[in-house]
This record gives C-alpha cells, structure tokens and sequence, in this order.
C-alpha cells in the first residue's frame, strides 16, 4: 500500500512539473508580434498627432516602410484607394502611411523630415522609435501592409514590392469581407 501512495504522488508530481515546465516555455513559443493595433501617438511631417484612438471603430490599413520599401508605398497606397473608392466599404476605411525611421540618428531628424512631401495630403507618419517595424515585425526594403478591423484587431499583414494583381486582389477581397 505505500509504494502505490509513493507511485501516486511521484505521479502527480510529474504532472504539476509538466505544467510549470510549460507555463514558462510558453513565452518561447508565442509570437512576439501584435494581434491588436499598438498603442501610439505619432506626428506627420507637418507637426499633426494622429494617434490609436483616431483609428478605432474604422478599418484601418497601413502601408509602411524603411527607407528602402518607400518607393513601394505610394504604388499600394493608390492601388488599394483606387480599388476601394466606389465600395460602400470605403466609407469605414481610414489609411495611413508609415515611415520607419528607428534607424535615423537625432541630429538627422531634421533633415529627414524635410526629405518628406511637402503637399498637405500626402502627410505620413514619422515613426522616429520605429514602434510598428518592432511591433508588427516590418521587412526591410519592402511596403509592409496591415489590415486591422473595427476593433483594432489585426486580420491580415503582407509585405510587397512591385504591383502583384494577385495580392492586390487578396488584400482588395480581405477590405470587402467588412462590408
């Protein structure tokens, strides 16, 4: 009889191991990367704040770089407008380009922002911390793109160069599923 209690214990033992052992690899395995939209209070080139609160309740897309996918993101940015602007959808939209500047020394800030358009409607956001890049783990040399619901989930990210029809198609048909 107490070697079955001693196997009993030493069985239960094991288990309760098992769990710890797990509940502290489980950081390991999760994905470092945001499921919701971040926390943030950035300015455009021109000195506006925007921040998280101005995008919850809309669809919010992003289309953000380093320097080297900047060039990308005016192609995705119009594509993605274009397709949507006769959706009843549009309406619910709100988008937003994003510089990653993480990279940029203190004293270039100024000059970088200098290097931005400098027509009121083409206003992007300066991120000088690099916030999204770390947080939603942006590529680089690449448009990163980024669909969040109404919620401020994060529904759906890729990342593009060149105009692809077939993504445009994808992220086109990931926007309308809101309707």
């Amino acid at each position: 009889m107490y070697i079955t209690k001693l196997f009993y214990v030493s069985k239960t033992r094991m288990i309760i191991f098992r769990y710890v052992v797990l509940l502290f690899l489980m950081p390991l395995f999760t994905f470092s990367q945001e499921a919701e939209l971040i926390s943030f209070d950035l300015k455009d080139q021109f000195d506006r704040i925007y921040t998280d609160k101005d995008y919850k309740g809309s669809i919010f897309i992003v289309v953000g770089s380093d320097k080297g996918g900047s060039k990308y993101n005016p192609i995705w940015s119009a594509a993605i407008y274009n397709e949507l602007k006769n959706e009843s959808v549009n309406k619910q939209l709100k988008l937003a380009g994003i510089a990653d500047l993480g990279s940029v020394p203190f004293f270039l800030k100024g000059f970088i922002k200098n290097k931005f358009p400098k027509e009121r409607e083409k206003w992007v956001l300066m991120d000088w911390k690099g916030i999204f890049a770390k947080a939603y783990k942006f590529k680089s040399g690449m448009s990163n793109i980024l669909i969040f619901d109404h919620d401020g989930r994060l529904v759906y990210q890729t990342t593009a160069k060149e105009m692809d029809d077939k993504k445009l198609v994808e992220i086109i048909q990931k926007i309308i599923a809101f309707k």
